[in-house]
């Protein structure tokens, strides 16, 4: 197979590889800038037969990383080779660190078992690098109820961010908690982020990581000074970007056979989960037994489901096994309600206030004409007086 990216070289391994916590540490910051004003259900508009069979077609990385080529997902990821990694002080900290110290082991990466196939699915049809399927490692450990300081599952993300991707987020539902819908606003935002920061997945990453105000300022800084705004131009440290280093230091794990086969147990190119519209007002307790499945199972395939009930209003979507579709398909008809689930409104009571940037605009006279402080504005988006914005930006309105 011909490589597009440079390889590099990985320190040697110890016999055995276990995990440190210390691959938890990345998270994702606030967004206040969304491609879309309008709140839905997680799964509006998405088909429980998205995911296609393995022997599907996919749009790009044809020539690398076919369907059919790759029984392991991982070495499907690897062969995606659309992230280039030169040689940099940074990711060789984590190179050494996972050498030395068992940074990234089988732990994490064998957890993504039952989302990664309809992850990865997703990064083809977008037509977006495959090695983006490695960011929840580093952010949730491949864990969907995984929580942190305001932020939540696989990607990690804060609830404005995902509200601003139209997830719903609220007392009986966590859409940043379902894999599918997760993942979907993800991806728009990181598509949005590449967008906005020069074409450049890395760029993308970072501003991810510490939120695009701050990744805008480190770019402008560069500007000012007569320097290049790509990310390794702008000499971040690991200390201001970890998560995009540690990234890095897993597309390069990744890409070398042996740690591959020592650090990430293999996950089939198939599809492992159905996906099955729910009826509204009906336990999860209930769907298990309909399913012939363990109640315990269920909520562990579904956590965004926060009261074990599917709310009252509006469509949701449920993960099942493959083998207990068929069950459901058929006592779905019988379900019954529970009269004492309800839906309820959204944790802040109504959707946020936004507002898009023309041409022209300042932070003043945008804070001016919406009736807010100017340094109210500033804290609800992360900015400082001197952020600079651009025409198509979307900012929260206190």
């Amino acid at each position: 197979m011909t490589t597009n990216a440079p390889r590099r070289q990985f320190a040697a391994y110890g016999s055995v590889l276990t995990m440190a916590a210390v691959l938890l540490l990345g998270g994702c910051q606030v967004s206040t800038h969304s491609p879309s004003d309008d709140e839905t259900n997680p799964q509006e508009g998405l088909s429980a037969a998205l995911t296609p069979t393995a022997g599907g077609t996919q749009s790009g990385n044809d020539s690398k990383a076919s369907t059919e080529q790759y029984t392991d997902l991982w070495q499907k990821i690897a062969a995606s080779d659309a992230i280039a990694l030169p040689d940099h002080k940074e990711i060789d900290y984590f190179l050494k660190l996972h050498s030395s110290r068992m940074l990234f082991t089988k732990a994490a990466p064998g957890a993504a078992e039952p989302w990664l196939y309809d992850i990865v699915t997703r990064l083809e049809q977008r037509n977006m690098p495959l090695e983006l399927a490695l960011l929840p490692i580093v952010e949730s450990a491949y864990n969907p109820a995984s929580r942190g300081a305001g932020v939540a599952g696989l990607w990690q993300l804060a609830s404005q961010t995902g509200r601003n991707f139209k997830l719903r987020v609220n007392k009986s539902f966590d859409g940043r908690l379902d894999h599918i819908a997760s993942t979907e606003a993800t991806l728009d935002y990181l598509q949005h982020l590449h967008d906005m920061f020069g074409n450049d997945w890395i760029s993308a990453v970072a501003a991810y990581n510490i939120g695009e105000g701050n990744f805008g300022n480190a770019v402008e800084r560069s500007r000012r000074k007569g320097k290049a705004t790509d990310f390794y131009s702008l000499g971040l440290s690991r200390k201001q970007v970890p998560t995009v280093y540690k990234w890095l230091a897993l597309v390069d794990i990744v890409r070398d056979p042996k740690a591959l086969a020592q650090s990430f147990p293999p996950i089939d190119n198939r599809q492992v989960l159905a996906r099955e519209l729910a009826p509204n007002g009906v336990s999860l307790k209930q769907i298990a037994a309909k399913s012939g499945i363990a109640e315990k199972e269920l909520k562990k395939l579904n956590p965004a489901f926060r009261t074990g009930a599917v709310p009252t209003k509006g469509e949701y979507w449920i993960n099942l096994p493959l083998d207990a579709a068929d069950s459901f398909a058929n006592a779905k008809g019988s379900m019954t309600a529970d009269a004492k689930n309800v839906e309820v409104k959204d944790d802040d009571g109504e959707k946020p206030r936004r507002y898009v940037v023309k041409s022209g605009d300042t932070l003043g006279g945008i804070a001016k004409r919406n009736g807010v402080k100017l340094q109210a504005l500033l804290s609800a988006n992360g900015l400082k007086k001197d952020s600079v914005i651009r025409p198509g930006q979307t900012l929260k309105l206190p």
